[in-house]
């Protein structure tokens, strides 16, 4: 070792680092400058000068392809930016470089397409480490435990948690994540079992209060839930807390509660996105559109992607003979219910590619008019002069009366006749969803328990779940049941087969937009808390075919089902 770099890194380990970046400056030796402007990154990425950090990683890079440490300085340095993206190509860069495949490596890969939400590439890559010599494996273990989890493979989520706390039986951490886990799910004798667990072993764990208020909502103790949680907020603003407190008042529909919360949160966070958006929603839903759209702007839009970051945001300028590139967000029912307004946007400009989910590919025509639908791989930024994400057409186009999302629907390759051999014939077939994903931002309200439909149930009439899981809570009731399942048909499949049913009955989820634009009359069971969409300042139904029940009392479903119970009577002369 030179003895400029043993300089060097000395003071950089003594934490003198204005010295150690002098003598970077001062280094002339070609033979080690890769090495010397890779220690100016770590130096300049202790100071916190990312930028700078990150130009010298590339410039160490491009002195030596090969040299291994820039890619890891520059894998961790997008992970402290929460570039996940970019962090990825770090850590791939990595495992093609490190000779020895090092179990850290990829298990820092897995970890950045966990935290970039792609869990499926997470699962494979953790599981590789999983079969190594990795000494974390607790931490192995919750990291996958969580990735399931965010995959709705509940059973697997499960194994993998109580692995990690065989480790120590004391881990508040996946203590906590078991806790939270068995209430969510509805397994009440163990969630009881982790509750106690976790409380005797801190109490005053910020994770455990926040879980602690989440314990007695689900219980129905809501006053006690909104006392822990301002509890924590008098003690320490704590940002989770702001967010489940106004949540909770939004969900027992005191909305002048739930404004005050976000208020408060906004004053200590205000360049928060989260409540900026929350508090925008609040704002459509109290009908003052003019400002809910400029915070709803605060949602993470797809349009911002890096693949696109050079392309101009549509802002309502002239775009008559401009390219415009829409971009699918949010959850599949909004893309469903969202769509219309390419037709509104489709006369004022030249033309519209719409980057849509793979899932939904299947089921959409691939050009109508001047709308082609896309995948991202066909996607080349510098043929668009504009873009915007899907749901920022509501600011432009949300009063239009257009119904036009069944138009980009392919129905003609969708399988009309394959419910010949599906459905029963000698009574009326009714489409079935009631609970979404459980563990999503609008659970658990707009979830019923399938045990509230038994009184339906008791009429002469066939049901068929379009349920994309049965929880646990309802397994049991479902297995006693008449019901047949049909959710693991294909999209395709599942339009044919809705086609020919005689009613859909659907909370508020992707199934009820699908079956709406289908034109299948459908009744949609809504929460009190209800979306902004379905607020009556929303001044038409978004569908010409929907029906909506709405509940009147947050703890109950009780008027909803006794409505629906009457309204099928009445249609079908039962």
């Amino acid at each position: 070792m030179s003895n400029i770099l043993k300089e060097i890194i000395d003071h950089f380990n003594n934490n003198h680092l204005d010295k150690a970046l002098n003598l970077c400056d001062a280094n002339n030796e070609k033979k080690i400058a890769h090495i010397i402007t890779n220690i100016k990154g770590a130096i300049l990425f202790k100071q916190q000068n990312y930028e700078l950090a990150k130009n010298e990683f590339l410039k160490s890079i491009d002195l030596d392809q090969k040299f291994l440490d820039p890619h890891k300085n520059l894998f961790n340095l997008n992970i402290k930016l929460k570039d996940y993206k970019s962090a990825i190509v770090n850590g791939e860069n990595v495992i093609k470089l490190d000779s020895i495949k090092s179990p850290l490596s990829y298990f820092n890969l897995a970890l950045a397409y966990d935290l970039n939400n792609d869990f499926k590439k997470a699962i494979e890559l953790y599981k590789i480490v999983e079969t190594s010599n990795f000494k974390e494996k607790r931490i192995l273990f919750n990291n996958l435990a969580k990735c399931y989890l965010s995959s709705e493979n509940i059973i697997e989520a499960k194994n993998y948690y109580l692995k990690a706390l065989e480790f120590d039986q004391d881990d508040k951490v996946i203590l906590n994540n078991l806790l939270i886990l068995y209430l969510r799910i509805g397994e009440k004798d163990k969630s009881e079992y982790f509750y106690k667990k976790a409380k005797e072993v801190d109490e005053n764990y910020i994770e455990f209060r926040l879980n602690e208020s989440e314990y007695f909502f689900l219980k129905n103790n809501h006053q006690k839930s909104i006392e822990i949680l301002q509890s924590i907020i008098n003690k320490t603003k704590n940002y989770i807390a702001y967010s489940k407190l106004a949540k909770i008042y939004s969900m027992i529909n005191d909305k002048k509660k739930a404004i005050e919360t976000i208020e408060e949160a906004l004053s200590v966070y205000p360049n928060s996105k989260d409540f900026k958006l929350t508090r925008g929603v609040m704002h459509l839903i109290d009908g003052e559109f003019e400002k809910g759209w400029e915070f709803y702007e605060f949602r993470n839009l797809t349009a911002n992607d890096i693949s696109f970051q050079n392309i101009k945001v549509w802002k309502g300028e002239n775009i008559e003979e401009s390219n415009i590139l829409v971009t699918c967000e949010q959850g599949l029912g909004d893309v469903l219910q969202f769509s219309k307004f390419l037709f509104d946007l489709s006369p004022i400009c030249k033309k519209i590619d719409f980057l849509l989910y793979d899932k939904l590919i299947p089921i959409y025509k691939k050009k109508i008019q001047n709308i082609k639908v896309c995948e991202k791989k066909e996607i080349i930024a510098s043929n668009y002069d504009y873009k915007i994400s899907l749901g920022s057409l509501n600011k432009y186009f949300y009063k239009s009366k257009n119904s036009k999302s069944s138009d980009l629907i392919n129905f003609d390759n969708n399988k009309k006749n394959i419910s010949n051999s599906i459905l029963l014939s000698e009574k009326r077939n009714i489409g079935l969803v009631w609970s979404g994903n459980f563990f999503g931002p609008k659970e658990p309200s707009r979830s019923i328990k399938l045990k509230n439909f038994q009184k339906i149930f008791g009429l002469d009439l066939n049901f068929y779940s379009f349920q994309n899981e049965i929880w646990f809570r309802d397994k049991e009731f479902f297995n006693n049941s008449n019901i047949k399942d049909l959710s693991k048909k294909s999209f395709s499949e599942i339009i044919g087969i809705i086609q020919n049913l005689d009613l859909v009955i659907s909370t508020d989820t992707f199934f009820l937009h699908l079956s709406c634009i289908c034109g299948k009359e459908t009744w949609g069971l809504i929460p009190l808390n209800a979306d902004w969409r379905w607020y009556e300042y929303y001044k038409h139904n978004p569908y010409e075919t929907l029906k909506i029940y709405k509940q009147n009392d947050y703890k109950s479903w009780d008027n909803v089902i006794q409505n629906v119970h009457s309204d099928l009577k009445k249609k079908f002369n039962i």
